[in-house]
Parts: structure tokens; sequence; C-alpha cells
């Protein structure tokens, strides 16, 4: 990764998270408020831009989830490549994804210089508590399949691990990609206002228990019936002066309105914080081995 990281000029990898509350199953608008602020985050010197889970088409589109989705690749990956090669940049964010066979997935797409690089499907659908939240506020189990994958993509700014929302919940999922060698997680959401208190710790935990650079982003203000409570940040992998892994946050979005939220990650943090803190040298084969066997069981 060094070599590449030279080539492009950088040590240090300068990211956005663009906080946004989208029109719902209004993708050109939503494309149009992207295009500004990835060109805007291009012009402060970033290399990677993140907005949140589904933010292309809103997520309240119901039914017209499946008049709005796209294959991926598709018209939207192939709008945003050409952007990325234009600028420079790579940019992730979240879209219903329609397949060849027409099932619909909660999708994360990449892309880059290169052009498309890869996408994630959500992998665990939400359908808890949504009278608390607000009606609709979890769609997911009635218009999406779940992914059954976990990739890492290779970029020029290192190996790239994607989550979407309720996936940041299961450290099984963070943790397979962390092994997998992701250099930095990012996870994207469309969270509700009262998951606050308990989301954002979760985000935190997982930086810290796998020693990994993370960028997350949330969905912001008012869609439909939903408020959204924005707050995305990034966490440094760890402090390896203070012997501290998942520490510090290196920019906090606010709490209301749309943002631009810029931090600088050190791609080396990880393998910096690991040595004086070996959560994954620690970690034990037949930990996995007894809790499939006992999964298992339970289902």
């Amino acid at each position: 990764m060094n070599n590449m990281l030279k080539g492009w000029g950088i040590w240090m990898i300068k990211v956005a998270i663009g906080q946004i509350t989208p029109k719902t199953c209004d993708k050109q608008a939503n494309t149009e408020k992207m295009d500004k602020w990835i060109q805007e985050a291009a012009s402060e010197g970033a290399k990677l831009v993140v907005f949140p889970e589904l933010v292309l088409t809103g997520y309240n589109c119901g039914d017209h989830f499946f008049d709005e989705a796209e294959l991926i690749p598709g018209p939207a990956t192939q709008h945003f490549s050409e952007l990325a090669a234009e600028l420079g940049i790579y940019i992730i964010w979240g879209m219903p994804e329609k397949s060849i066979d027409g099932v619909l997935y909660n999708a994360a797409a990449l892309v880059g210089p290169e052009g498309f690089v890869g996408k994630w499907r959500k992998n665990t659908l939400p359908g808890h508590a949504s009278d608390t939240i607000g009606p609709g506020a979890f769609p997911d189990r009635k218009f999406f399949k779940p992914g059954e994958h976990a990739p890492i993509y290779q970029t020029a700014i290192g190996k790239i691990g994607l989550l979407i929302c309720y996936d940041i919940w299961f450290p099984e999922l963070a943790r397979l990609l962390t092994l997998k060698g992701a250099d930095f997680i990012v996870g994207i959401s469309g969270s509700p206002a009262p998951e606050k208190d308990i989301f954002e710790p979760i985000v935190k935990a997982r930086a810290a228990e796998n020693a990994i650079n993370f960028i997350y982003t949330n969905l912001v203000g008012k869609e439909g019936n939903t408020t959204y409570w924005g707050g995305g940040f990034v966490v440094s992998a760890g402090d390896p002066e203070r012997k501290v892994p998942g520490t510090p946050i290196l920019c906090k979005a606010p709490y209301t309105g749309e943002s631009l939220t810029f931090a600088e990650i050190d791609p080396e943090a990880a393998r910096k914080i690991r040595p004086a803190f070996p959560v994954i040298r620690d970690l034990t084969t037949h930990m996995y081995e007894e809790l499939a066997e006992v999964h298992r069981v339970l289902t």
C-alpha cells in the first residue's frame, strides 16, 4: 500500500463525509447535490467522499423502490465514475440495487478514478421496534433481500470494507472485514433519531475492538415521518503513544443540518497501534468455532 500512496503523493488520506437530507424518490435532485459536494470535497483535497445509506433515493420510497432501484454497475455508478475520474477521488454512497433477476438489495457502491470498484449488499435487515421509531422507518425486510458476502476492495488509498447501518451492530462483520485485510471500514446509515445514544457508541466500539480506522456517516433531518440524527464521524484506529485503540475522533458532523465534514486519516494507524494493543493477535479460532456451533443449535 505504501507505494500506491507514494504514487498519489500523500501520507495522510483526507476524507469527507457528506451528511444529506434526501428528497424521496428524486434521484436527479439528490444526484445534483451529491455532485456539488463531491466537487467541493475534491477542491479541498479529499481523496474519498462518503454519503449515507439510500441517499440516492431516500429511505421512504415504499413500493417505488421497485421503480427507483438500478443495476450496479448501472446509470448511477457510470455517472459517479465519470466524476470520480475527472476529479481523482473515490466516492461511496447508498442506493437501492435491482439485480438482473429483479431482486432488490439495500446497497452501497464504490467508484474511483479507475471506474466502478465494487459494492456491498446490506447483510442484516432490521425489522425491530419500528413503532417506536416512526412508521416506515425500517422497510428493509419488506423490499430487500439480504446480502451474503463480505468483500473488501483494493484501491489506491488502501483496502476498503463497507457496512450498511444495522450491519454495524454485528461485530462479526466488522471483524471479518478486518481479518480479510481492510485498512479502514466505511459505515453508512439511515439511523433514526431515537437510536443516536445506542448507535454512536457501537460505531466507536467497532473501531476500538478491531483497532481499525472507521468512517461513519448518517442521513440527517426529516424525510417523511422519519427524523435522522446525522452526527457522522471518523475514528482513528488508535493512538500508539497512549496505546489506546479506537481513538481519537478525527472529525464530528453536527446532529442537525446538512454538512460536509473533513478528516485526515493515517493509513498506517492500525499497524502502529496493534503491536501495543494486539486485539487481532489475541483472537483464537475456537471462539469462532464455538460461536458457529452454538448459533446452529439456537437457530
